[in-house]
């Protein structure tokens, strides 16, 4: 390697290497040395987070930091509720540290640092202009991992923003904004064979469940799906319904400008919704 492409590359590792020092000195330094959180003083309990990254290392430790006990890769499908946060200073570097349990199993717990998670939030169908944009929103953001796994339950309908808006905005868990549609169907009123109780809908199940793993959550509201009616083949018949679904399934619904601070907040932290509605209708 000649001398001139050495010096570039040790030149640039000088540069990030201090703009990423940088910016974590910064980040302590924003934050006062008396710094905490509690979720038992928060408006909503425990702030709901997720991983920046599923696929790298980043550990959970005891609270003295001397004991590994999970790493959040091993745990790719859960979010992270934060029950406590404060400033701890570990050999010499004063940092955020969140106190965090698995969504999966709460028993997964442990103290992480702040920079690993960011806040878990979902935009409500109401907030886009663009089906493009819309569509693009449920495929890729992790809040809608719910959305897309319904959708595959209906595998030749349409995903509709303005159906997904009448969801959103329903008054007593009907639809009132989309007048361009007929033939609803209220898959949020079904229930298990031979159930009469409310609590027992598709709606109250998932709103019970919300955050939890996908797949026993989505086979359980198959199950309602086929005990009314509506088996796969009827399902995959069904080219000619749009669906509109609104869903935070446990994330908070405030947008991210609304947020001041990456850390949890008792005054900002204060929008966890874990609604999901669901509409099937045809065109007019």
């Amino acid at each position: 390697m000649n001398r001139l492409k050495l010096t570039l590359i040790i030149l640039l590792a000088t540069i990030f290497g201090f703009t990423v020092i940088s910016d974590n000195k910064a980040q302590a330094s924003s934050v006062p040395a008396n710094y905490s959180f509690d979720y038992h003083k928060a408006q909503v309990g425990a702030v709901p987070y997720k991983a920046k990254s599923v696929s790298h290392s980043a550990y959970l430790w005891d609270y003295r930091h001397t004991k590994k006990l999970h790493n959040l890769k091993n745990y790719p499908n859960s979010n992270w509720y934060v029950f406590y946060a404060k400033v701890k200073n570990y050999t010499g570097k004063r940092a955020v540290y969140y106190y965090v349990g698995a969504s999966s199993n709460l028993k997964v717990k442990g103290w992480v640092w702040s920079g690993y998670l960011t806040r878990l939030l979902a935009k409500s169908p109401a907030s886009f202009t663009s089906e493009s944009a819309f569509i693009n929103y449920v495929q890729t953001d992790r809040s809608q991992r719910l959305t897309r796994a319904i959708l595959k339950l209906f595998p030749n309908s349409q995903l509709k923003l303005d159906l997904s808006k009448a969801a959103a905005t329903s008054i007593n868990a009907k639809p009132t904004l989309a007048p361009n549609y007929t033939n609803y169907i209220y898959l949020n009123d079904l229930k298990p064979a031979g159930s009469t109780q409310v609590g027992d809908d598709s709606m109250w199940y998932l709103s019970k469940t919300a955050g939890k793993p996908i797949s026993p959550r989505i086979n359980y509201i198959e199950t309602i799906l086929n005990a009314n009616g509506y088996t796969p083949s009827k399902r995959e018949s069904m080219k000619n319904y749009n669906i509109g679904i609104a869903s935070w399934d446990g994330a908070q619904d405030s947008p991210k400008s609304y947020f001041t601070s990456p850390y949890p907040s008792y005054q900002l932290d204060d929008s966890q919704n874990n609604g999901t509605l669901l509409y099937l209708a045809t065109a007019k």
